[in-house]
């Protein structure tokens, strides 16, 4: 056989390429992108789903509950929902109103919602004791929320506004400030505790109108008001509205523990503390409060400026508190609310608060 036979005879024939490694990345992507767009679509329309049953469960306990038309918006990587003309008030007139409510989360991570209510917003502030309060107009440069932690027992809140400007529709019925520079207020699951929360408040450069507490504290200078505490028992806190389970709380032991809180109005300093609080069966403060007021000041105008002696006891109560209270220097004493009033000694200063 010749040699050009030979070469001939072995050479083999060359395979087609393989295009997978050029076309199987496309197709891949392709198939996650198909997959994504599925679970998106999907989740928004559960969502918007699951906002009319939230509103129908609201209506049928007694709530309104209205707003325009929504839709789930953000594709592909946000759940962005904005809710116009909302109104959200409870039978007891307690609620709010807004021209837009935001409310965003990633797509990826739906247990936190942010929610903005960019033009504002309106406070429907009940009818405590039969009095109806009224409305307030709460407008500023941000007001906002966040929410984590909805698929737990104790969810994680943020409240905060900057630049905030509080206006009673009824101006006799003064709001406890008028103004602010900044709000913030925080609710958290207790670290170590099972079935508590923490709370914390934290409010700075209020200012407020007269027959308002912080009006009546500090006309001329800003006030700043820190508050932190634990609140027990979260799981009794189930009912139908506010009220209904603040009681629901109060009666299945509920208490308020490690309460601290610090208010500065000018010279004034006032720290309080409470090693439990909880409700009576009328829904009254019940629990033993250590205070402590350093400045120059008159002692009876901070608590009656605080609401914790009426007008009525103040001339009752001066001799009396006049032994003990100085008008400067440090004053330390308490007050025991019980059986439905607050008591300095043996004095009944005043009723104890009801809440809400």
């Amino acid at each position: 056989m010749s040699e050009t036979n030979d070469l001939t005879l072995s050479v083999k024939p060359q395979k087609r390429a393989n295009r997978w490694g050029l076309f199987g990345p496309v197709l891949v992507l392709g198939l996650l992108f198909a997959a994504w767009s599925g679970y998106w679509f999907y989740t928004a329309h559960k969502i918007q789903g699951q906002i009319l049953q939230n509103q129908k469960g609201l209506i049928d306990a007694g709530y309104q509950a209205s707003f325009d038309p929504v839709a789930v918006e953000g594709y592909p990587y946000r759940m962005y929902v904005d809710f116009k003309n909302v109104v959200v008030v409870s039978p007891a007139g307690r609620g709010f109103s807004a021209p837009s409510v935001q409310a965003e989360a990633n797509a990826y991570a739906l247990e936190k919602w942010v929610v903005v209510a960019p033009e504002g917003l309106t406070l429907y502030r009940g009818r405590p004791g039969g009095i109806d309060l009224g409305k307030l107009l709460v407008t500023g440069r941000s007001l906002r929320a966040s929410i984590s932690g909805v698929n737990h027992p104790i969810y994680n809140v943020a409240l905060s506004g900057v630049g905030l400007t509080l206006t009673p529709s009824d101006p006799t019925h003064p709001f406890t400030f008028s103004s602010a520079d900044n709000f913030e207020a925080y609710l958290r699951p207790n670290a170590t505790a099972p079935d508590s929360a923490d709370m914390l408040l934290r409010l700075t450069g209020a200012r407020g109108q007269p027959g308002g507490i912080v009006g009546d504290l500090s006309r001329d200078k800003p006030l700043s008001l820190h508050v932190e505490s634990t609140i027990n028992q979260m799981s009794r806190f189930k009912g139908e509205n506010f009220a209904g389970s603040l009681k629901a709380w109060s009666a299945g032991g509920g208490t308020v523990s490690g309460y601290k809180a610090k208010l500065i109005a000018g010279d004034l300093s006032l720290f309080t503390t409470s090693d439990a609080l909880t409700l009576d069966e009328t829904s009254h403060l019940r629990g033993k409060m250590n205070i402590e007021m350093s400045g120059t000041f008159n002692p009876l105008d901070v608590l009656g400026a605080l609401h914790i002696i009426s007008e009525e006891n103040m001339t009752l109560a001066k001799p009396l508190l006049n032994m003990t209270l100085a008008t400067q220097g440090t004053q330390k004493f308490a007050i025991d609310f019980h059986e439905g009033g607050a008591y300095v000694g043996p004095l009944k200063v005043s009723d104890a608060p009801i809440l809400p």
